[in-house]
């Protein structure tokens, strides 16, 4: 213990004063070095042994918690000090070394504080973040739930959509076959009448064609007599043409490519 009242072991301040030896400048009193702590001048042969604080440095050396927590690895002196260079804990014999003699030095608990309140800056503005970026999810979650619920929408939008039209083409498709047939139907009486008028005109033309035949073959005589019936009827021949005029393509068309093709523009 030195006169001013401080503790340190003798090993601490020993090196401690070796080292302030060793500055530039001479020291105000001769054979008198500065307290680590206070910085009052002592005299070096002036120490007196604290008995009782030995017992409870010897404790805390013996405790390994303690020691890491509290002690300084070094000197075994209580980490009282923050060096703000190197951002670490020191004790009063480390802020006279030359490690950290030039180093601004604060007190533990001041730096403590200080540290504090700018963790405490640092965890607010942490919170705020926190809530914003909470706030920012809850919205896309919403905004992700309102596109699922319009794309379900939409798809069943479509599906009913395609019903209809399916339900259209198969209609379609039976009204069109429907009047294709009726249209098959009534188109094909009427060339199969056509056929059968024909069929009756081409018989009548070989019968008269037979007469006249025949009746070239007679003798002339009998040829030349009663020239005018026969004469007569092949005046009154004449082919009678169809009235139906001949089909080039069935009148019903099917629309639906087309119609088709305007839709796929709206899809």
């Amino acid at each position: 213990m030195t006169a001013c009242g401080h503790n340190f072991c003798r090993a601490c301040i020993q090196l401690s004063w070796e080292k302030a030896r060793g500055k530039k400048g001479r020291r105000k009193r001769k054979g008198s070095f500065p307290c680590p702590e206070c910085r009052e001048m002592s005299p070096q042969r002036n120490l007196l042994p604290n008995r009782l604080l030995t017992k409870v440095a010897e404790m805390a050396r013996q405790h390994p918690g303690l020691q890491k927590q509290d002690l300084c690895q070094e000197h075994h002196e209580p980490l009282k000090l923050f060096c703000q260079k190197d951002q670490s804990p020191i004790c009063v014999v480390c802020r006279e070394s030359r490690e950290h003699r030039l180093h601004r030095v604060l007190p533990a608990e001041e730096a403590v504080q200080g540290y504090k309140l700018k963790l405490e800056e640092d965890m607010e503005y942490l919170r705020e973040q926190i809530t914003r970026t909470g706030n920012l999810q809850a919205r896309e979650e919403q905004s992700l739930a309102e596109w699922q619920g319009k794309v379900k929408e939409r798809r069943e939008r479509i599906v009913l959509e395609f019903e209809k039209m399916n339900l259209y083409l198969v209609e379609e498709e039976q009204r069109l076959l429907q009047a294709l047939e009726t249209e098959e139907e009534e188109t094909a009486s009427r060339l199969r009448e056509s056929v059968a008028c024909l069929d009756r005109q081409g018989h009548s033309l070989e019968l008269l064609l037979l007469q006249l035949e025949e009746r070239s073959t007679q003798a002339p005589l009998q040829m030349l007599q009663d020239m005018k019936e026969p004469l007569s009827r092949k005046n009154n021949v004449s082919v009678q043409c169809p009235e139906v005029a001949p089909p080039t393509r069935p009148r019903t068309v099917c629309r639906v490519p087309g119609q088709i093709e305007v839709l796929r523009g709206f899809l």
